[in-house]
């Protein structure tokens, strides 16, 4: 019939049932049972012939209709850039979020040292908190502001003596910045001198320990005295001809040499009692500090301009910094009188492009105070040469000698040293200090007041 789609298994089959059929005069034509196998061996060749093309149509139209296929593929692309594009959103995110918070971070830091100043102003001027700080060893204290900053800043401050009028100022800053916040957390450790009078006989006074290592000293016409230990390391070798005090321990090492009256510590009985480090006022408002009887007041920048301008500069009287004094290299500074700063005072540290070493000479005045004094740290480094000391040296935190391999360091000092600590390093020349006790009471005088010093100060964000 012409015109009718016959589908593959009909043709097949009627091409079997027509094969099936032998010719006249076929050897096989008159047997059944061949006849029969015959037509079912292409019976089934039609069908595996008809499944063949079937499949064959089912490809063709899964090329032709790949729907599904690019259903699945777009799927995959949209989560893999939806990934990626989530995690530069995220990381944008966390950008500005570090952002806020460092724009905040300045406010954070004066918030948490605002928290600082006030306790240090308590100490010095609530009789409830002074008297607590001076008299019991182990007082602590606390404040917390909020709204400090209209109403977004807060601060907590705590107060922990470690000893008698030596505590830790701990200051912790809070800004809130969106979602999160904005930290700065401020440590501070301070110390007031408590003694009042000066001790009688001894030429060096710590606080707490000294240090040597492979430093040669000679102490005459007096005593050596810590509330701490006294450490000689690595060949070090001192002569005092006075008695060496510890109320800890005197430890020297086997390759280091002690020559001394008398040794006192707790192995060499009697065993010395704590003596409260002497007082100086530096800046009270009392007529008697050293700020209100300067005879010139610099500030930091002022001092160091000068020492620039005038490379060899004479000073006479009382010369008050407020903050830092560094001499550097190919500097000298002569001081008839005193030199007193409310910061840290180096001589010769660090690298500086003068051809010469840095120089300090301290003369005496009669019935003047005469010397180095500072709230802070004293340092000698090693591109000082010559400092020569008329008078006391007095560090309020600690006194640093560190002499160099290419310069030596000539250090004389005819007075005294009173310090919290004292650090001494490798001095190819040694250091001298004879015991003047005129020049260290003139210089320690009669403090009405005493301030109370910042030590170590550092600070921590997050």
């Amino acid at each position: 019939m012409d015109g009718i789609y016959k589908y593959p298994d009909v043709i097949a089959s009627e091409a079997t049932a027509e094969r099936s059929q032998p010719e006249a005069g076929h050897p096989l034509g008159g047997n059944p049972e061949i006849n029969s196998g015959i037509a079912a061996s292409f019976a089934g060749y039609g069908s595996l012939l008809a499944m063949t093309l079937n499949e064959v149509q089912m490809k063709k139209n899964a090329i032709k209709n790949p729907n599904g296929f690019l259903l699945i593929s777009c799927l995959v692309v949209i989560s893999t850039l939806t990934i990626i594009v989530s995690f530069y959103l995220n990381a944008i995110i966390q950008e500005v979020k570090i952002s806020h918070i460092t724009g905040e971070s300045p406010q954070a830091y004066y918030l948490a040292e605002a928290g600082v100043q006030e306790a240090i102003w308590k100490l010095q001027n609530d009789p409830e908190w002074r008297n607590n700080f001076e008299t019991i060893d182990n007082w602590s204290a606390a404040i917390n502001r909020d709204n400090v900053l209209g109403a977004t800043g807060s601060y907590a401050v705590t107060v922990a003596n470690q000893a008698l009028a030596n505590a830790v100022i701990i200051a912790t800053s809070t800004i809130p910045v969106r979602d999160t916040q904005s930290q700065r957390v401020v440590r501070t450790n301070v110390f007031k001198a408590l003694n009042p009078t000066p001790v009688d006989g001894v030429a060096v006074f710590t606080n707490g320990q000294i240090k040597s290592t492979a430093s040669e000293v000679n102490i005459t016409g007096g005593d050596l005295f810590a509330n701490d230990d006294v450490e000689l390391r690595f060949f070090s070798d001192w002569t005092v001809s006075g008695s060496t005090s510890s109320a800890t321990e005197v430890d020297v090492s086997v390759s280091s040499n002690l020559e001394t009256t008398a040794v006192h510590d707790e192995d060499n009985p009697p065993i010395p009692n704590e003596i409260l480090m002497p007082e100086i006022d530096f800046d009270s408002a009392s007529e008697t500090s050293y700020k209100s009887r300067a005879d010139q007041i610099y500030s930091s920048g002022q001092f160091s301009q000068l020492l620039n301008d005038s490379p060899v500069a004479t000073l006479d009287g009382i010369t008050y910094v407020t903050g830092n004094v560094n001499i550097k290299k190919g500097q000298t500074l002569i001081i008839n009188g005193t030199l007193a700063a409310d910061g840290t005072i180096t001589v010769g540290n660090g690298f500086s492009p003068g051809s010469t070493p840095a120089t300090l000479d301290i003369n005496h005045a009669v019935g003047e105070p005469s010397g180095l004094l500072a709230k802070g740290n004293i340092s000698i480094g090693s591109f000082a040469s010559n400092v020569t000391i008329d008078g006391l040296m007095y560090s309020g935190a600690t006194f640093r000698l560190q002499d160099g391999a290419l310069q030596n360091v000539n250090f004389n000092i005819n007075g005294g040293i009173i310090a919290r600590n004292v650090d001494l390093y490798s001095l190819w020349h040694p250091l001298n200090i004879n015991l003047n006790q005129v020049y260290i009471n003139e210089s320690l005088g009669e403090p009405l007041f005493s301030q109370v010093l910042l030590i170590n100060h550092w600070e921590e964000e997050y």
